[in-house]
């Protein structure tokens, strides 16, 4: 379906979208957008990446009055990353429809939401913990709510967000339509939806929320703690991937490998929770703006972020949380193009990675780093093309004086002696360079009692089956001895 055959869209919401080149509805908007339109309440599962900012963000603003002076539509995102995106794109949206929308998150000074709040609009999009703040001190009114929107709420409730949202939820009228997104959906979401939404609902599911797209290529990488550094330069500098997010499980691991890129000149930047909400928005824009090539963090970064020219996610650390390795291989492989992710391995968490494989419906295949002879190579390539440029710059002999002086002072055999010293440097730099060590990754709960049994059954199975095979050897003995 395309978005001008929607029924009864405004004309001026076209044309914004018409601008930034939304023209087909993608299967999460087709289902979900014309019942949004219809005043139907949602509740909506898909995947990370398939769309669902517009899901919500078009009936929202079609649905806006501008002339209003209340707060009409409010939705709700679990970090203050996901909140600004939203924000970001309800701006693209809405370039044409007067729009009066506020950002409420943390990390911000109460005074300039004060100011933004004063400015009386009509859409608020924030983190639940702020605007619960500013409920309590009575600076914030619902009373005149026309949607409500909560975007990843399984996130929001692994977060330890019920309280908050339920906070909310009592300030709210009961004459509003609610949008309820969320990736996965188990007993704790389904009670928080039956909160939200009305008896005449529409359920909509695009997929399993742990599913991984098919247009993502997964490989792996078995490891040794020790070794993860060394095989990840290994790795950057032979196939150079020019805009990469590599995932660690810790903020100490974040700082530790973001520092030690720096020192091999890697064009890295660092993203965790405990760094400054002025300070994390300047780092993912230096990153959205091709600013920085490599983004290291946390899980901070594993949802909701749309950044399109990602080519590969590394998780140098596997998440425990299956969801979120879906999470973050999903920042690649969007709208339906193609991505790569790599996992780093130890052998004691190959099990946590079948686990993975099996409940997210993917197949992830071994990998070996480059031979160090292909490693060699590539990299006498690059410096070859490194000294021509150096060459070809140099038409006008503008290093001449320097050539003469350094001619006369050493032989051709000392120069090449120095020049090899300065390009193995930083060569062998990385050997020398050690991070604290994580602890690995292992199956717990019922995923380890189902490993457990299979193992069982597979031993028990080929008892089973050497004992026969046993028997008929016996058999076949007695039967020459006869």
């Amino acid at each position: 379906m395309k978005f001008n055959e929607l029924k009864n869209i405004n004309s001026e919401l076209l044309k914004s979208l018409s601008e930034i080149n939304f023209e087909t509805l993608s299967p999460i908007q087709e289902k979900t957008i014309p019942y949004a339109l219809e005043g139907f309440d949602i509740i909506a599962q898909a995947p990370t990446g398939t769309g669902k900012t517009a899901s919500f963000g078009i009936p929202i603003l079609n649905n806006l009055n501008s002339e209003s002076n209340y707060i009409e539509h409010l939705v709700i995102a679990p970090t203050r990353e996901l909140s600004m995106q939203i924000y970001n794109q309800f701006i693209k949206l809405g370039k044409y429809l007067n729009l009066k929308i506020a950002l409420i998150i943390g990390g911000v000074s109460y005074e300039k939401q004060f100011k933004e709040l004063s400015k009386k609009p009509n859409i608020i999009i924030g983190t639940p913990g702020r605007i619960n703040d500013f409920i309590k001190n009575k600076k914030i009114n619902f009373d005149h709510i026309k949607t409500f929107t909560l975007d990843e709420a399984d996130e929001l409730l692994n977060m330890g967000f019920k309280e908050e949202i339920e906070a909310i939820i009592s300030n709210l009228n009961s004459d509003h339509q609610s949008f309820f997104f969320t990736a996965t959906f188990d007993e704790k979401i389904k009670n928080m939806a039956k909160k939200i939404v009305k008896d005449d609902h529409k359920n909509i599911e695009i997929s399993s929320g742990l599913k991984t797209s098919q247009t993502i290529t997964q490989e792996y990488l078995l490891v040794k703690e020790k070794t993860k550094f060394v095989s990840l330069i290994k790795l950057l500098q032979y196939y150079k991937p020019k805009s990469l997010v590599i995932f660690c499980r810790t903020k100490k691991r974040v700082d530790e490998l973001c520092d030690a890129l720096k020192q091999l000149d890697f064009d890295a930047i660092g993203l965790h929770g405990d760094i400054a909400q002025k300070n994390r928005s300047f780092i993912m824009n230096q990153f959205r703006n091709n600013k920085k090539q490599i983004l290291v963090t946390t899980d901070v970064a594993a949802r909701g972020i749309d950044i399109h020219h990602i080519e590969w996610i590394i998780n140098f650390d596997l998440p425990q949380e299956i969801e979120y390795y879906t999470h973050r291989i999903g920042r690649v492989g969007r709208n339906g193009m193609s991505g790569y992710s790599l996992s780093f391995v130890k052998i004691d968490e190959i099990e946590h990675l079948r686990e993975i494989e099996i409940r997210t419906n993917s197949q992830i295949k071994e990998i070996f780093l480059p031979k160090e002879e292909e490693i060699y190579q590539k990299w006498r390539m690059q410096i070859d093309e490194k000294f021509q440029k150096i060459l070809n710059q140099n038409e006008d002999n503008q290093f001449s004086y320097l050539e003469n002086e350094l001619m006369e002072k050493y032989t051709l055999h000392d120069l090449a002696t120095i020049i090899a010293y300065y390009l193995l440097q930083d060569k062998h730099k990385y050997k020398k360079i050690n991070l604290t060590p994580e602890p690995s990754v292992i199956l717990k709960g019922q995923a380890k009692i189902r490993n457990i049994k299979n193992r069982i059954n597979k031993f028990n199975h080929n008892s089973r089956s050497n004992n026969s095979k046993n028997n008929n050897k016996k058999n076949r003995r007695a039967k020459w001895q006869k």
